[in-house]
């Protein structure tokens, strides 16, 4: 999740370099064969270019707006992932007197919401953006990593490198460790340290984990749909294509000279069309290890140090600092 309040040139580069080459490189040759070998066939009129320039903006502005619900729906669901864990670790220590069952539950509950955000940034190639300037931008933070390479790591953390090797065939380890909690939370029952009503309690907040993970993967797995996705990107890079043909002939009223500024109008047009549309892009996957992510690993990091403040700990892991002006 980007923080900073300024862009950079450096970030303008990196996400619009291509595109200002490429329309530089255009509009000076649309120009030239203009101005020199006078081609003034190449004009063509505005009126048609602008209201198919206002089709697209209207057309982009609908896909950013999907792609901001989407962004918009995994902060929410890991809000109430944030708020879900508070209550289920309150619960636990209130209703547990053992110390030692609280602290295994409630690690291994630390232990879940980090390897679901573990899988949830897994890479799908056909549900994953296929420009990876949003991912590059982060590509040095130690928390984007290969899921099989992260995954081990956690469990090396945690000093669980046993229960690794028996769970690390699953296909769904997040899924598999609620599975462990219910059946935990079932053996305290049996053992009569929870009477039913508090087991049902409980069990209701595994439950609701439950459905959270489940919201979670319904955007990770389904990514935007394609016809709007793909035809977005199709009319943005024919409007670019016309631009400098139409600009031809507003820009030569100006003078002798005023041709040439097709060149820089037909640049600065056409990054604020395509920047639209690149942001759509990378916002419409929310897990997808990029600067305009979910910041999980903040949002993880968060609820262990609740969760070990609440069972008086004292030695508590540092808060997740931005890298590059980003929250992962």
């Amino acid at each position: 999740m980007l923080i900073s309040k300024r862009i950079t040139l450096e970030s303008v580069w990196l996400f619009g370099g291509k595109n200002i080459v490429r329309t530089f490189a255009l509009s000076a040759f649309v120009v030239a064969l203009y101005q020199f070998l006078d081609l003034h066939i190449l004009a063509i009129p505005f009126l048609p270019i602008a209201t198919i320039g206002t089709a697209v903006a209207f057309y982009i502005g609908f896909k950013n707006n999907q792609a901001y619900d989407r962004l918009w729906e995994a902060r929410r669901l890991w809000g109430g992932i944030t708020n879900t864990s508070r209550t289920l670790a309150a619960s636990v220590i209130s209703l547990v007197e053992d110390k030692q069952k609280q602290r295994a539950f409630l690690n291994r509950h630390i232990a879940y919401v980090n390897i679901l955000r573990l899988q949830l940034r897994k890479t799908i190639p056909w549900a994953t953006n296929r420009e990876d300037y949003h991912r590059r931008y982060v590509s040095a933070s130690e928390e984007v990593q290969e899921f099989d390479t992260a995954i081990e790591a956690l469990f090396q953390h945690l000093d669980k490198v046993e229960i690794y090797e028996k769970v690390k065939h699953k296909g769904n380890i997040a899924s598999y460790t609620l599975h462990v909690q219910f059946n935990v939370i079932t053996k305290m029952k049996r053992e009569g340290i929870l009477d039913e009503y508090e087991h049902s309690d409980i069990t209701k907040l595994l439950g609701e984990l439950y459905n959270l993970q489940g919201g979670c993967e319904r955007i990770k797995t389904t990514p935007l749909f394609r016809q709007y996705s793909l035809f977005s990107r199709i009319f943005v890079q024919l409007f670019i294509l016309l631009l400098p043909f139409a600009l031809l002939t507003e820009m030569a009223k100006i003078g002798e000279h005023g041709v040439w500024l097709v060149v820089p109008f037909t640049v600065l047009i056409s990054w604020v069309f395509m920047t639209m549309e690149q942001i759509g892009e990378a916002s419409e996957n929310p897990f997808d290890n990029g600067s305009t992510d979910t910041p999980m690993s903040t949002i993880c990091r968060n609820i262990e140090i609740d969760i070990l403040e609440m069972l008086d700990e004292t030695t508590l892991p540092d808060r997740v600092e931005p890298f590059n002006d980003v929250l992962l």
